[in-house]
């Protein structure tokens, strides 16, 4: 059965959608059956994988309990080619998903909807991954539901640390749970090397409270995330030996080790 991981932070900016596009890529490189799910009003994680002429979308399944949510599923696409071990589930762009939520909100167990859908298709997968937004919306609820647990990136700036205990006060709402009952692990994502004083506060408050949720691995800041961005491709397609293709290489394997 999958292990179902919602990407999230109270803060934007710190590079979840850049972790969901790359984690699950290398993941389905060493053989695992991922898929990816955008939730994310941008869609920059279905404009990297999908062509942008998908009939279905998220939105289908979630507005309709009988909706067959395997018509939603999509071969990711990576330089032209379909892959078989990486599916998503788009999202769409503009408004769309902002109506989408607006929708929701008079739907009888509008917050299970997702949840119920990916029971029937987890036995499918090794991972489901959900790209969210920062923001508390019917949405952002549906991932929190569904996740067993949570990857919450942070840059170290303090806004982004408020965002995960924002977030994990958050979660502990919803699923009415205590904190220490949240699997979750935090990923420095876009740490500059030069800028030693914000480090230092990032590991002084992070160390302090949450020390043995932090992942090894640091996704240190680098050009090529933004460049291979724009070319809508994974790091590691983009520039194979890029030394930051092998920051996701190496979290993919600690993620993986990690929940077994």
């Amino acid at each position: 059965m999958a292990r179902t991981v919602m990407i999230g932070n109270r803060k934007g900016g710190v590079a979840k959608t850049t972790t969901a596009v790359n984690l699950s890529y290398e993941l389905s490189l060493k053989g695992k059956k991922v898929l990816l799910i955008d939730f994310d009003g941008q869609a920059n994680t279905t404009s990297t994988y999908m062509l942008g002429d998908e009939e279905f979308y998220i939105g289908d399944a979630l507005l309709d309990r009988k909706f067959d949510i395997t018509k939603t599923i999509y071969p990711a696409i990576v330089d032209g080619i379909p892959q078989e071990n990486l599916h998503i589930i788009p999202g769409r762009s503009g408004d769309v998903m902002t109506k989408l939520d607006m929708d929701m909100i008079s739907l009888p167990r509008r917050e299970e909807r997702l949840l119920n859908h990916l029971n029937t298709i987890k036995d499918s997968y090794d991972y489901i991954f959900i790209d969210t937004n920062p923001g508390t919306s019917v949405l952002g609820l549906n991932a929190v539901i569904a996740a067993d647990e949570f990857i919450i990136p942070t840059s170290y700036r303090e806004k982004s640390i408020e965002g995960i205990e924002m977030f994990l006060t958050h979660i502990e709402e919803v699923k009415f749970i205590d904190e220490s009952e949240i699997k979750f692990t935090i990923l420095r994502c876009g740490l500059r090397r030069a800028a030693k004083r914000e480090i230092a506060y990032g590991q002084s408050r992070t160390n302090t409270i949450w020390a043995n949720q932090i992942a090894n691995t640091i996704i240190w800041d680098k050009i090529i995330f933004f460049d291979a961005e724009l070319a809508k491709l994974p790091v590691s397609k983009f520039s194979p030996k890029n030394e930051g293709a092998a920051y996701y290489r190496d979290f993919a394997r600690e993620f993986d080790r990690n929940g077994k």
